[in-house]
């Protein structure tokens, strides 16, 4: 089994991908917590958070061991405890623990291992949250998360898609590396971000000598202070396998993956499932979410991964996405469709109806830039007109929820601004209600 030699290479093109990135990503000694070697000092590894409903009073907080081990923990308190856990107030059990799923190809690759998730609920909104995720004797060290609002306050969320690798090699992956070190520069610089919505495709395969890696690779958006950036996934064409379900896991959990997240009480992210059926009983709920929260939100927005309006492929490519799920959008008029998959930057100008109207068109941005190589995009499209765009760059979004305008930026690999627009509220809410 080819072990030890993957390891050594994953924690060289990581400390490589530092010195790409900037001398700035070095000033902190943290980042060395990546390695094999913080692996092999701590046992516990892969230190993550999950959303997925209820983001303000819940989460999953998610890790990885070597052995399977007995008796796995969170422990957690609203201040920090160093690291003690005799300390903190409280202690969750883990709800589900299992051996991760090995194929044939795995075992060439990397080592087998444990995944561990525990959900913390009843938690107090808008409160930083610090952690130790504990296996047995071994415990991590010190970790923060802080949960949503359940206030009508401004805040920021990352969007990004297509984090996987281009070949078949699982550590040709220094491109992911570098984004998720802008994004944690991004989640350092922005104090009000509060998540990262992922639209999807994370590997190049939901197999485990693919998403080792990613896992590796994810603790790098993790600030230099221990703040967990917690992540609401959507489901991408290469997430089918049972590797997606044994990294992003919920109690009682609906292997549908589209949900409604409520982000704040005038703000929903609605992540919608490309890999299943698109009419039916998605469509069903789709309309009828869209009839609950839309009068009661100030901004509704959806996640998905296959596009609407692709950058790259065909108009009839995204047919299936225009009939089942865009018309409701246009019926409940949602602020901003999110999409992946064709992996370019691009803007649509705002549409309806399938033509372009710039008083009353949805805009969808994206196209998937978190690592995966970039496309040449087709720009003679008439939705890539102005005041849209698209070209071949890696990015990640920064969307800012205020009160009277929803402030969206794109962010280049080398943290350069790659597109910068606002929008305007289509329900009025008076602030702080």
């Amino acid at each position: 089994m080819k072990s030890s030699f993957p390891r050594q290479r994953l924690q060289t093109i990581t400390l490589a991908a530092f010195a790409l990135a900037g001398t700035a990503f070095l000033a902190n000694d943290g980042l060395a917590e990546t390695s094999a070697e913080a692996e092999a000092a701590t046992s516990t590894f892969h230190h993550r958070a999950l959303w997925i409903k209820n983001p303000s009073t819940e989460t999953v907080l998610s890790w990885t061991t070597r052995e399977e081990g007995q008796n796995h923990r969170i422990h957690y308190d609203t201040e920090s405890r160093g690291g003690d856990v005799s300390a903190y107030t409280h202690e969750q059990p883990t709800f589900a623990d299992g051996p991760i799923t090995m194929k044939d190809d795995d075992w060439d690759w990397v080592e087998p291992a444990f995944y561990h998730h525990a959900h913390l609920s009843g938690l107090e909104p808008d409160t930083d949250y610090y952690v130790v995720f504990a296996s047995d004797d071994a415990v991590s060290d010190e970790f923060y998360f802080r949960t949503a609002p359940d206030e009508d306050v401004e805040f920021a969320i990352l969007f990004g898609g297509d984090s996987r690798i281009a070949g078949m090699d699982p550590y040709e992956h220094t491109d992911r590396q570098k984004m998720n070190l802008r994004i944690r520069q991004l989640f350092e610089d922005h104090e009000n971000i509060i998540a990262l919505a992922h639209g999807g495709d994370y590997c190049m395969l939901a197999d485990w000598r693919y998403i080792e890696p990613w896992l590796t690779d994810h603790e790098l958006t993790t600030a230099s202070d221990g703040r967990l950036l917690p992540i609401i996934p959507a489901r991408g064409n290469h997430d089918r396998g049972i590797g997606f379900e044994e990294k992003f896991t919920w109690p009682d959990l609906d292997r549908n993956y589209y949900y409604e997240t409520h982000l704040s009480p005038t703000v929903s992210l609605i992540t919608l499932n490309t890999e299943t059926s698109l009419g039916g009983d998605q469509r069903d709920w789709l309309g009828n979410t869209l009839s609950e929260i839309r009068p009661e939100r100030r901004w509704v927005l959806s996640q998905y991964h296959r596009p609407a309006f692709s950058s790259v492929r065909s108009m009839q490519d995204g047919a299936g996405r225009r009939n089942n799920w865009v018309t409701l959008f246009e019926e409940h008029n949602i602020d901003l469709g999110l999409e992946s998959h064709d992996h370019a930057l691009k803007r649509t100008l705002p549409i309806r109806s399938s033509a372009p109207d710039m008083e009353n068109g949805i805009i969808y941005i994206g196209d998937g830039g978190l690592g995966v190589p970039q496309r040449n995009p087709d720009t003679s499209r008439w939705w890539l007109q102005e005041p849209g765009f698209a070209k071949s760059a890696h990015h990640v979004h920064v969307l800012d929820f205020g009160h009277e305008e929803l402030h969206v930026r794109a962010y280049g690999m080398e943290g350069d601004i790659l597109d910068d627009f606002t929008v305007e509220p289509r329900v009025t809410i008076t602030a702080g209600q």
